[in-house]
């Protein structure tokens, strides 16, 4: 649909006064060299001042009124090319007092993303030096689900619910700048079986459960724009049936393996979230502030969310900058050369019922920039698509409160040692030069200033109970016993803190100064295991054949059972976890070809280092018990929340058991 401005013209005046040469009677000579007069430019945009603003497919009528002896008039151009339309040019001139009126038609484009400012240029045709501008700020229609929680509207992530259970009120505002709001029409997908919405109108609905599921069903609740059919919100809601792991809740957020979000690219055994991020302080306030992004990697390997700015287009994010123009940037490196570069962004974040108001996240350009040698440490791979992440994020959600403390101490602050590790950086618009050196930032900045990139889930409160969630995560899948096309587990928020998130009977196993514990397999004693979601394997050292076709995985002739043993660290007054852990490892050539629309596999694993190379601690010492673990397990992820040690020679700082960071399953 189309909308027109009330008829408003914006005149853009161009005067080119010019003095040619002067011939009197029949003897042609040449005068003084002609002077030019004075070439003015002068932009009215009445009845209002630039810049203009439109929202899509609507349009504007711009006029050029030129002063020009030789009545050429103007050409028309847009910038950003093809951002939209020229058209119904139209010229009229007047000899007696050599004045043109040039009239364009800006119209904007119907699918965007992006808040753009276009800028439709008139240009003289007889002094193309002579110029005039009008800036257009294009905005799109941005669709934002809201539902009321105690007497208040709040953005609504996808979440879980339970059958017959309560209706959950939605809210649609299809918003721009110009505060154009004409309504929504509701849809829902499956069409039987998920639910249904009730109660449909222009901006609110009810979406209404199933009475009853045996298995978990999606469904998935979309708000189109009336103005603007582009312009959509997509909610999935979870059903989740009576028993199934902890059961629906607010703090309660459906997990699925199931490909990832990248059409025609499968990633196997990977573990994928939403999360709602919206604009925080004063970005809110200056736009729709808004957006979920779903193919989220869920990770217990790693801290804090880190999102990729094309999956966030319609929000402006919030970033650091210091005193002389610098930009707070962020590094996470990985131990193959690939890594992920981004700024320090803050940003009001939504999982499930939960929410972390003013986080520190990292927000990756797709845009190729340099990276300092220290963050690339030699690699060459930023995974800044999601066609190179396989994902749209990463949610950190692992033992540590930032990407920059280990046990009870933070690295990058300045308080343990002068020169922090290459995972901060201070850079100039223009970009880091590869000999940059990282920075201090502190954990928590104050307001308005950087902070860490920082684990979510140390700052969850729950919307409904205002409970805080905050002390960690558990994981649960079903069993796989045979490759699946998609599994659906789920992700519980907080540890002991409501009633659906106690430990039970779970062995904890803690860990060491360097957040692991240690695994004994085939002979070796590897102290520097951990369990980590964001792994797709299970990787450790072993004589088992290597694939030829998918070299990051073992390739044995047949399926082969194995077990290793892990066993907690030693903390002082606790009783130590151990337990012997079987596990099979299959052919992953023959898995992968045979399957190839599978993406749920129990048996996969590889390779990690030397086979009986660890001694002492050095050489290969790691089980990395990646995704496999998962399945058929509920493993928790408790956040270290000792204080810091006092620097010597004060006693060394005591900290209570339900303080220290471990996994337990």
């Amino acid at each position: 649909m189309t909308f027109s401005r009330g008829g408003s013209v914006r005149t853009v005046a161009i005067v080119a006064l010019q003095v040619g040469l002067l011939f009197l009677g029949a003897c042609a000579w040449k005068s003084n060299p002609p002077q030019t007069g004075a070439v003015t430019v002068e932009l009215t945009a009445s009845p209002f001042s630039p810049p203009v603003v439109l929202t899509p497919a609507t349009v504007e009528t711009i006029q050029a009124t030129v002063y020009d002896q030789s009545n050429q008039g103007v050409t028309w151009t847009i910038s950003p090319l093809n951002f939209g339309t020229l058209s119904t040019q139209t010229s009229t001139n007047s000899a007696a007092n050599s004045l043109t009126t040039a009239i364009v038609t800006y119209t904007a484009p119907a699918n965007f993303s992006a808040t753009t400012t276009v800028t439709v240029t008139a240009t003289s045709v007889s002094n193309p030096v002579v110029t005039a501008s009008l800036p257009i700020k294009v905005t799109p229609i941005v669709v934002v689900l809201e539902t009321p929680v105690n007497g208040n509207f709040i953005p609504v992530a996808d979440q879980s619910i339970s059958p017959g259970g309560q209706q959950l009120s939605l809210i649609a505002n299809a918003t721009t700048v110009l505060g154009l709001s004409p309504g929504v029409t509701w849809a829902i997908s499956p069409a039987s079986g998920a639910g249904t919405l009730a109660g449909q109108t222009a901006s609110t609905a009810n979406y209404v459960p199933p009475s009853a599921v045996s298995s978990p069903v999606t469904a998935t609740v979309t708000a189109t724009a009336v103005a603007n059919s582009s312009a959509t919100a997509v909610l999935r809601i979870t059903v989740l049936p009576s028993g199934f792991g902890p059961g629906a809740g607010p703090n309660v957020a459906a997990i699925s393996v199931n490909g990832g979000p990248i059409p025609g690219q499968i990633y196997p055994n990977a573990a994928f979230t939403s999360v709602t991020i919206c604009s925080t302080g004063s970005q809110a306030a200056s736009q729709p502030a808004c957006q979920n992004v779903d193919g989220i990697l869920v990770d217990t390997g790693s801290y804090g969310l880190r999102i990729l700015q094309s999956e966030v287009s319609q929000i402006k994010l919030q970033t650091f900058v210091d005193d002389i123009g610098n930009i707070l940037q962020n590094c996470a490196s990985n131990v193959d050369g690939s890594y992920l570069w981004g700024t320090v962004s803050q940003a009001d974040v939504y999982v499930a019922g939960e929410f972390v108001p003013g986080l520190y996240i990292q927000a990756i350009s797709s845009s190729p920039e340099v990276v300092p040698d220290g963050c690339s440490n030699g690699g060459t791979t930023n995974l800044n698509t999601p066609q190179l992440l396989g994902a749209n994020g990463i949610l950190g959600v692992g033992p540590e409160p930032t990407d920059c403390t280990l046990a009870g101490v933070n690295l990058c602050d300045g308080s343990t040692q002068s020169t922090p590790p290459n995972l901060y950086y201070s850079c100039p618009t223009t970009g880091c030069a590869t000999t940059d050196s990282p920075v201090t930032v502190p954990a928590t900045g104050l307001s308005g200033q950087a902070g860490q990139v920082t684990n979510p889930v140390k700052f969850m409160q729950n919307t409904i109970a205002f409970t805080s969630d905050d002390n960690g995560v558990i994981l649960q899948f079903p069993s796989v016993s045979e490759p699946e096309s998609s599994v659906i587990g789920t992700l519980t928020f907080g540890i002991g803190t409501e009633s659906n998130n106690g430990l039970g009977t779970a062995t904890i196993y803690y860990l060491d100064s360097n957040d692991n514990f240690t695994t004994t397999f085939n002979g070796q004693t590897l102290t520097s295991s951990f369990i980590d979601s964001g792994s797709n394997a299970l990787y450790f050292p072993d004589s088992l054949s290597t694939c030829s076709v998918n070299t990051q995985f073992f390739c044995p002739s047949s399926l082969t059972s194995l077990s290793a043993i892990n066993q907690g660290a030693a903390i002082a007054g606790t009783t130590q976890g151990q337990s012997t852990v079987p596990f099979s490892v299959d052919n992953a050539d023959n898995l992968l070809s045979a399957n190839p629309g599978d993406a749920a596999f129990g048996t996969l694993a590889g390779p990690l280092g030397t086979f009986q190379s660890c001694s002492n601690g050095t050489g290969s010492c790691v089980f990395d018990w990646g995704l496999p673990f998962f399945y058929g397990n509920t493993v928790y992820t408790h956040i270290d929340a000792c204080p810091p040690p006092e620097p010597p020679p004060a006693s060394p700082t005591t900290c209570a058991a339900s303080n220290q960071p471990y996994w337990a399953y």
